[in-house]
């Protein structure tokens, strides 16, 4: 009878074992699921963050795109203004060595309040 007593507590010993391996695979199974819930949360997120990178970049590769072609128009422009202020001062040159009377009048003296206005002290940082 004692060894059946023996036996029989072998026995529930054996179950109890084999009901907390079961449990403890349960309780890991369980955390192996909120561990992927959470993986899902943070890929998803940092899909999203990376979309958003993504038209970020590409915004800016647009904007540096417009920068580009308005530069490149500023640049044109400036070259053109340059060529007419060359065209124009060369114009003036040649007319001044051809007809005496303009030679006479860019030769007077320029007025003391008109020579006011260009001999004001240029303000810091002006050209």
């Amino acid at each position: 009878m004692q060894a059946r007593l023996i036996m029989l507590g072998l026995v529930v010993l054996a179950f109890m074992g084999l009901g907390l391996v079961a449990y403890h695979y349960k309780v890991e199974a369980r955390d192996a699921q909120t561990a992927e819930r959470a993986a899902k949360a943070d890929l998803k997120v940092a899909e999203d963050v990376n979309d958003a990178n993504r038209a970020t970049i590409g915004r800016l590769q647009a904007q540096a795109a417009a920068d580009a072609k308005l530069t490149a128009d500023l640049a044109e422009q400036i070259a053109a203004a340059n060529q007419a202020f060359i065209d124009n001062n060369a114009a003036l040159v040649a007319l001044k060595e051809a007809n005496a009377d303009t030679r006479n009048f860019l030769a007077l003296p320029v007025p003391a309040d008109l020579r006011k206005l260009y001999d004001k002290p240029k303000a810091a940082g002006a050209r």
